[in-house]
């Protein structure tokens, strides 16, 4: 008995000890990530991203997002949308049939360059193939999802919500925890009768504190008012981080492709109105 209450001691104390141990390598992922924001630095991804309800079409992502000391400075990217043919007819009434031209936007000092997809509904001057937009885009800088878990500030600030943590499993080669939260935001603060709940999940290398997948699930709901039933709008995103420190510049288009996106441009498609996605 006593040789048994022994080695269960023993046990314990190992099993403490190798938990402490595990506990004191994993990495804080704030810290690991202000680590990485080295100029000229940067970060690969890869985003699916779904619309509910649904218009007709599917678009995936991909790109590099480029650091700076703080924050991503730049970054370029690809989107490749998809067509099923089942887009609503006010949508195709409005804008004719999808362009299934892939699109590049580069977003770069203050400015964001965009070429193919959407850019061809427009009558740019011959030799323009780039459109730019001055103080316009995406902060996080991947496209699909407005959430900025790469800034060092609003990743302390998103893990405060964490409402779980757990193995998350091994994610490109990678043991990671998975932190999941959720946040609200009533719009109506701002004049807008809107609420959007962004329900989030993390996948954290456990070993290196570095985001490895980023999944959210934005929901934008307007309750019924007078005339009007309630309508909700639903934006799923799913993201892959990988070469995380790999060697990132990224330049603006050159200027003589550039035209500067003026009024006069926006003449097709003349849109007035709105579309009701909730009928």
């Amino acid at each position: 008995m006593k040789r048994l209450i022994a080695t269960a001691a023993a046990f314990a104390m190992v099993t403490a000890l190798t938990t402490g141990a595990a506990q004191a390598k994993a990495a804080d992922p704030v810290a690991a990530l202000a680590a990485q924001l080295k100029s000229a630095h940067g970060v690969h991804f890869s985003s699916v991203s779904k619309l509910e309800p649904n218009l007709g079409f599917k678009s995936r992502s991909y790109g590099d997002l480029q650091f700076g000391r703080s924050r991503v400075t730049a970054s370029d990217v690809i989107t490749v949308s998809a067509s099923d043919g089942s887009a609503p007819k006010e949508l195709t009434e409005l804008f004719g049939e999808f362009s299934d031209t892939p699109s590049q936007t580069i977003n770069l000092k203050g400015a964001t360059y965009m070429s193919g997809g959407l850019v061809d509904w427009l009558d740019l001057p011959a030799g323009k193939s780039w459109i730019r937009l001055k103080g316009k885009g995406n902060a996080s800088g991947l496209g699909g999802t407005a959430l900025n878990a790469l800034s060092p500030k609003e990743l302390r600030t998103l893990l405060k919500s964490t409402t779980s943590k757990k193995p998350g499993g091994v994610v490109n080669g990678v043991a990671t925890t998975l932190y999941t939260g959720k946040q609200r935001l009533d719009l109506s603060e701002i004049g807008l009768d809107l609420i959007w709940t962004t329900n989030w999940k993390l996948w954290i290398g456990t070993q290196d504190g570095l985001i490895r997948r980023i999944a959210t699930h934005d929901v934008l709901y307007a309750p019924p008012s007078a005339g009007q039933r309630e309508s909700k709008v639903v934006l799923s995103s799913d993201t892959h981080l990988t070469g995380w420190g790999k060697k990132v510049w990224i330049d603006a288009p050159a200027e003589k492709f550039v035209q500067d996106l003026e009024d006069d441009l926006l003449g097709k498609p003349n849109v007035v109105g709105i579309i009701n996605l909730g009928d």
